[in-house]
C-alpha cells in the first residue's frame, strides 16, 4: 500500500490549480454568480497564526461548493495594510514601512497559498498601494463635496505612549486599546466624517439583510437609537434656556432633580460667581482625571456634587428641580443634561446616595410569561382587585407559606376582595379561610398596588389582578379546621426569614418580600402610571404616544430621535496612513486636491517617531508639506493628519470586482454584474446586495461593518454602487484560543504557527481540524495533541482510495466495466449486484451524508459535516466491496474541507476525460473542484418506520407508528390525537408528556 505523502501530493496540486488558474472567477457569465468574502488580514511580521484559518477555511468550504453548484465563484484576497504596529516598527528598526509591508505581505500569501484556499489571487489588493489608495483619497472628496467631511476643534483621546488621537471605540476601559496607556484628554482640530446623518438608514435598513441577529443587535446598540423628548428649560435666576433629552416620557412627572455631564461647557456657567463655584470646578477636574483610569467605573462609583442651580418649574408641575454634576453622565449623549427620576437605576441610586427626594408615580406590573401560570394567548383577563397576606408568627421569627399542589406556586395567602370590603378585612378573611388561624392584627401596609397577570388554573382564566400587599402579624396560635377542599389546594409551612427568601418562586410574590426585608428599588420600563393625573390606570407602553402628545401640546418639549452614535474622528497624526487629499490656503482656506492630481502619496522620511505636539510625522517634511493652492496658486500646506486604518477596509470588497481599473474604483458593469442589479441611484428600495455572504471575526460586526455600511450607502447616493447595502449576508466565528483557552498572543508565547502543522501533518488535516474542533460560532482552544484524529481520517481516506483502485483495476481487466454503461448507478435495482456494496445500507448511509454535509455547510456547522463523513468512512474502509462510482461521491463532499487529497483520488479514478470513468464530468476543467456536486436520492434517505409504546403515567395504553426522523413536537402531537388515548384523557389535565426518543411516550395526567 502506498503511503500517504502529504508534502508531495499538496505542493503538487497547488501548483497546478495556480496554472490552470481554476479559481479565477468571470467578469461575466451565464452563470449564476456568488461572491464570498472574509475580512483581509493585517500581514503583521509574525505572519497568520491558526486562528486567522479558521474564517478562510469556512469562506473556501462554501466558495468551493458553490463552483460544483455551477456558479461563477469571487472569492478574493488582499491586505489591510495601513496601521500603527508596521509604523510602531519602523520607528524601533528604522526600516520604512512600505518595505515591512512587503516583506509581511510575501510570507503572508505563501503561507495561504501553501493551505490549499481556491482565492482568485489575480485580484489581490493592498490598502497601501498607491493605486489603490487614490481611489480612498477621492472617495474622501466626495464626501468633502458634499459636506459629510468637514473639520471640527473637539476635545480627542490621546495618547501619551503612541503619541496619536484615538476615537471612542479604540479606548477600553479608559485606555488604548494597542498599548493599554491611560488616555489623556486634549483639544484638537479634528476631521470627521458625519456618520450620522446616515444613522437612521443604518438602523433601518438592517431589517432588509441576512445578519445573525447577534451582529444587527450590536449594530443597533452602536447606532443607539432612542425616541422620545427634547424637554425645554429654565434655569432659575439665571435665564438661560436649555434642552434635556428624555427617552422615557412615561416619567416626567417622577423627575426631581437634573444631572450634567461634568466635562459640559454649561458647568462653569452654572457656578460663576457663587460660593459653589470652587468646590465644583474642583470636583469636576478630580472627576475628570478618574475617568481616564482604567479601572475606574462611573457606575460604581458614582460621584456627584450640588451646582446651587434649580430647574424652574419644571414642565409645569410647580417644582424646581436641583442640578447635580454627576459622574455617569456623558456630554455627547443627548444634550449632556438630564432630568432624573425614581425610574432609572443610576438615577435612583444617585438620588440615594446623596438623599436626594424621589417621586414613585408607577406601580409594577409582573407578566407571567412561563410556567404552568404563564398568560395564555387569546385568552380574555378578567380584572380582579386582590390582597396578599404575609403573616409573622406570634413568638418566632418565621412567617406563614402555602404551597400550591396544581401549579407548583409558592407564596403567601392570596384572595380576592369581594365587593366593598375592606381591603384589611378581607386580608383576615382569606387567611382563616386559606388556614385557620384567626387572631390577627395588621401591622403595616407593604407599599402601593402590585399588578399581575397570570393563568388562573383552578378558574382556567387569565387573571390581571390588582394586589395590596399586607404584613399581619398572629396574636397566637389559635386556628379552625379549615375545610377539606383548602386542603386539597395546597399545603402550609412555617419557614424562617431566610427560608422564605428562597422558598417564594413567582416574581409578583418575590417583589412583597422584598418589601418586607426594606428593599427599595426602580420600577424600570413597565408599569401602571399614577400620574399625570389624565393617564393614571394606565399600562407604561401602550401610553407612550399619548403621553409625548401631551407633552407637546402643553408646550414642554418637543419630540426628538437620539443616536448614541457620534460622528466619525478620521483624523490620525502619524505617518503610515493614506494622506487626506487638501491643502490649507491662507486665502482660499482648505482646499481640495484635483482629482487629476491623485494620488496625494506618502513621502519617503527617515524619522517615523510623531511628535510632542501631536503633529504627524508629515509636518517635519518641509518639501513635502509646502505646495501650491490649486484654486490661487499661492502658497499652501498640505494636510499632515493621515486617514485611520478604516479608511481602506471600508470599501475593498468594492475594488475586488475590477482592481486593475485606473479609471474609477471600480467599473459600473462589473459591479453590477456582481450584484446581480442595475443601478437604483437615490432609491432607498432595497433590491439586492454586492456581496453575498461575508464572514469575519465578532470582533469587527460592529465598527468595520458599520463604516463599510455607511461608506456604501454614500457611494449609492452619488450613483457609484447599484445597491445600498454592501452585503447581503454576514456571519461571523468564535476564537481559536490557545492550548489551555487563553487568547493566543506573542507575549504568552503561545501563537501556533500553521507552517509548522501544514508540514507536519499536511494542509488538509489543519483545514479538517479547523472546522471539526467545535462549533464555528464559538470559540475553541487549541490541542496540538487532538489534530492527530484529523491526519488519520486523511489518511482513512487515503486508505479508502487504494481498496477502490485495486477493485476497479481487476473489474476493469479485458472489458468494459458495467459503470461505463450505467448499469451501476446508484439507487437502481442493480443495488443488489456483487459490483456493487453488499449492504444497501451503506449505500443509504452514503445518501444521508450528502444530505447532511450539503445542509451542513449552508449552516455552518462544518464540525457535524465533518463527523458524518468520519462516520462514513468507517463504514466504507469496513465493506466488503466499494464502487468506484460511490467512492467519487464521497471524495466530492469532502473536496471542500480537503481539496489535496480528494483531486488527487479524483485524478487517480479519472485519468483523462475519454476514461468510461470520467462520464458526466464537465467540459470546464478536470477537477474535481469543477465537478458537479452530488445530489441525493430521496428514497435512500428515508428513515424506518419505528413503533411506539404509549403510556399514560407508566401505564401502556396504545401505540403509534413513526419515522425515525419525525420531530418530537410531531410525535407527541399525534400520541395525544391517537383515538385510544383520547379515550384514557377524557376529564384528565395532562401535566407533562415525557418523549424516550425512538421507544415510547409517557403522559403524565
Amino acid at each position: 500500500m502506498r503511503e500517504y505523502d502529504h508534502k508531495k501530493i499538496e505542493k503538487k496540486w497547488q501548483t497546478i490549480w495556480e496554472k490552470k488558474k481554476i479559481y479565477q472567477a468571470k467578469d461575466s457569465s451565464k452563470r449564476p454568480k456568488f461572491y464570498g468574502l472574509i475580512e483581509f488580514p493585517y500581514p503583521s511580521g509574525s505572519g497568520l497564526h491558526v486562528g486567522h484559518i479558521r474564517s478562510n477555511t469556512a469562506m473556501d468550504i462554501i466558495s468551493r461548493k458553490r463552483r460544483m453548484e455551477g456558479y461563477n465563484v469571487l472569492y478574493p484576497m488582499g491586505w489591510d495594510a495601513f496601521g500603527l504596529p508596521t509604523e510602531n516598527y519602523a520607528i524601533k528598526t528604522g526600516i520604512q514601512p512600505s518595505i515591512v509591508t512587503k516583506k509581511n505581505t510575501d510570507i503572508f500569501r505563501k503561507q495561504l497559498k501553501a493551505i490549499g484556499f481556491s482565492f482568485d489571487w489575480s485580484r489581490e489588493i493592498n490598502t497601501t498601494d498607491p493605486k489603490y489608495y487614490k481611489w480612498t483619497q477621492w472617495i474622501f472628496l466626495q464626501f468633502l463635496k458634499k459636506g459629510l467631511a468637514y473639520k471640527a476643534k473637539m476635545t480627542i483621546n490621546w495618547c501619551p505612549k503612541d503619541k496619536i488621537g484615538l476615537a471612542n471605540e479604540e479606548v477600553v476601559d479608559g485606555c488604548c486599546e494597542r498599548c493599554g496607556t491611560p488616555v489623556e484628554k486634549r483639544e484638537k482640530e479634528q476631521w470627521m466624517l458625519a456618520i450620522t446623518k446616515y444613522a437612521d438608514r443604518l438602523y433601518k435598513d438592517l431589517d432588509e439583510v441576512n445578519y445573525l441577529e447577534k451582529i444587527k443587535i450590536q449594530q443597533r446598540n452602536w447606532i443607539g437609537k432612542s425616541e422620545g423628548v427634547n424637554f425645554k428649560c429654565k434655569i432659575k435666576d439665571l435665564g438661560i434656556k436649555v434642552e434635556m433629552y428624555n427617552s422615557v416620557p412615561q416619567t416626567f412627572r417622577a423627575e426631581t432633580f437634573t444631572v450634567i455631564a461634568p466635562e459640559h461647557n454649561l458647568v462653569k456657567t452654572l457656578v460663576a460667581g457663587t460660593k459653589y463655584e470652587k468646590p465644583v470646578l474642583e470636583f469636576v477636574e478630580k472627576l475628570n482625571k478618574k475617568r481616564a483610569q482604567k479601572d475606574y467605573d462611573t457606575e460604581k462609583e458614582m460621584e456627584g456634587i450640588f451646582t446651587g442651580r434649580y430647574i424652574e418649574n419644571f414642565a409645569g408641575s410647580g417644582r424646581d428641580l436641583p442640578i447635580w454634576v454627576a459622574s455617569y453622565v456623558v456630554a455627547d449623549y443627548g444634550t449632556g443634561i438630564v432630568n432624573a427620576s425614581a425610574h432609572d437605576t443610576r438615577d435612583f441610586a444617585f438620588a440615594k446616595k446623596f438623599n436626594i427626594p424621589l417621586r414613585n408615580v408607577v406601580e409594577p406590573l409582573i407578566i407571567n410569561k412561563e410556567g404552568k401560570d404563564a398568560v395564555q394567548k387569546g385568552v380574555p383577563f378578567v380584572e380582579r382587585n386582590a390582597v396578599v397576606c404575609v403573616v409573622k408568627h406570634w413568638s418566632e421569627d418565621k412567617y406563614l407559606c402555602l404551597s400550591w399542589k396544581a401549579n407548583d406556586w409558592k407564596g403567601f395567602v392570596v384572595g380576592g376582595i369581594e365587593g366593598n370590603e375592606d381591603p384589611i378585612e378581607s386580608g383576615m378573611r382569606e387567611i382563616r379561610e386559606e388556614t385557620g388561624y384567626k387572631n390577627l392584627v395588621l401591622e403595616k401596609k407593604l407599599g402601593g398596588i402590585i399588578h399581575s397577570q397570570f393563568y388562573h388554573m383552578i378558574k382556567k382564566q387569565n387573571r390581571f389582578a390588582h394586589f395590596i400587599p399586607l404584613l399581619y402579624k398572629l396574636k397566637n396560635g389559635e386556628c379552625d379546621e379549615i375545610a377539606d377542599n383548602e386542603k386539597a389546594l395546597h399545603d402550609i409551612h412555617w419557614l424562617s426569614f431566610t427560608e422564605v427568601t428562597s422558598f417564594v418562586n413567582a416574581e409578583d410574590i418575590k417583589l412583597i418580600w422584598e418589601r418586607v426585608q426594606g428593599i427599595d428599588k426602580p420600577i424600570v420600563k413597565n408599569g401602571i402610571l399614577l400620574e399625570p393625573t389624565e393617564f393614571k390606570g394606565r399600562e407604561w407602553g401602550e401610553v407612550r404616544e399619548d403621553v409625548i402628545n401631551f407633552i407637546v401640546k402643553n408646550g414642554w418639549g418637543e419630540r426628538k430621535v437620539n443616536y448614541k452614535l457620534r460622528d466619525w474622528i478620521f483624523s490620525r497624526q502619524r505617518y503610515w496612513g493614506e494622506p487626506i487629499p487638501v491643502v490649507h490656503c491662507e486665502k482660499c482656506g482648505i482646499v481640495p486636491v484635483p482629482e487629476k492630481d491623485l494620488p496625494v502619496e506618502l513621502p519617503k522620511v527617515k524619522n517615523y517617531q510623531p511628535t510632542d505636539s501631536g503633529e504627524s510625522p508629515l509636518a517635519n517634511i518641509a518639501k513635502w508639506v509646502n505646495t501650491k493652492c490649486p484654486k490661487c496658486k499661492g502658497k499652501a500646506k498640505r494636510e499632515t493628519d493621515t486617514m485611520p486604518n478604516w479608511a481602506g477596509s471600508s470599501w475593498y470588497y468594492l475594488r475586488y470586482t475590477d482592481p486593475k481599473n485606473s479609471k474609477a474604483f471600480a467599473g459600473q458593469k462589473q459591479l453590477e454584474y456582481w450584484s446581480n442589479s442595475k443601478p437604483t441611484a437615490k432609491s432607498q428600495q432595497l433590491k439586492a446586495g454586492l456581496v453575498d455572504w461575508y464572514n469575519g471575526g465578532n470582533e469587527h460586526t460592529t465598527l468595520h461593518l458599520l463604516y463599510s455600511r455607511f461608506w456604501h450607502k454614500f457611494l449609492f447616493d452619488q450613483g457609484l454602487v447599484p445597491t445600498p447595502e454592501p452585503y447581503i449576508k454576514r456571519t461571523s466565528h468564535g476564537m481559536i484560543l490557545g492550548e489551555g483557552g487563553v487568547k493566543m498572543s506573542k507575549s504568552l508565547g503561545n501563537i501556533i504557527n500553521p507552517d509548522d502543522i501544514v508540514k507536519i501533518y499536511g494542509a488538509d488535516t489543519l483545514r479538517i481540524y479547523e472546522m471539526f474542533m467545535g462549533p464555528f460560532d464559538q470559540s475553541v482552544a487549541w490541542s496540538t495533541e487532538s489534530i492527530i484524529g484529523s491526519r488519520r481520517f486523511i489518511e482513512k481516506v487515503w486508505r479508502i482510495g487504494e481498496k477502490v483502485t485495486s477493485s476497479t483495476e481487476s473489474s476493469f481487466a479485458g472489458s468494459l466495466s458495467p459503470l461505463a454503461s450505467g448499469a451501476l448507478t446508484l439507487g437502481s435495482s442493480a443495488c443488489e449486484t456483487p459490483r456493487q456494496e453488499n449492504s444497501t445500507m451503506l449505500v443509504k448511509l452514503l445518501h444521508k451524508t450528502i444530505k447532511k454535509v450539503s445542509e451542513d455547510i449552508e449552516e455552518m456547522h462544518f464540525n457535524t459535516a465533518i463527523s458524518t463523513m468520519m462516520i462514513l468512512a468507517t463504514e466504507m474502509e469496513k465493506a466488503d466491496e466499494l464502487t468506484a462510482e460511490s467512492y467519487k461521491l464521497f471524495l466530492q463532499i469532502l473536496s471542500p474541507f480537503a481539496p489535496h487529497v480528494t483531486e488527487e483520488w479524483w485524478q487517480k479514478l479519472y485519468p483523462h476525460p475519454t476514461s468510461p470513468l470520467s462520464r458526466g464530468r464537465r467540459k470546464e476543467g478536470v477537477s474535481i473542484h469543477l465537478s458537479d456536486w452530488p445530489k441525493w436520492e430521496e428514497n435512500l434517505i428515508k428513515d424506518e418506520a419505528v413503533k411506539i409504546m404509549i403510556q399514560i403515567n407508566g401505564k401502556v395504553r396504545g401505540e403509534i407508528m413513526i419515522q425515525a426522523g419525525d420531530l418530537e413536537e410531531d410525535i407527541k402531537k399525534q400520541a395525544l390525537e391517537n383515538h385510544t388515548v383520547l379515550r384514557y384523557l377524557e376529564g384528565k389535565d395532562v401535566q407533562k408528556v415525557i418523549y424516550v426518543k425512538n421507544r415510547l411516550i409517557n403522559i403524565v395526567v
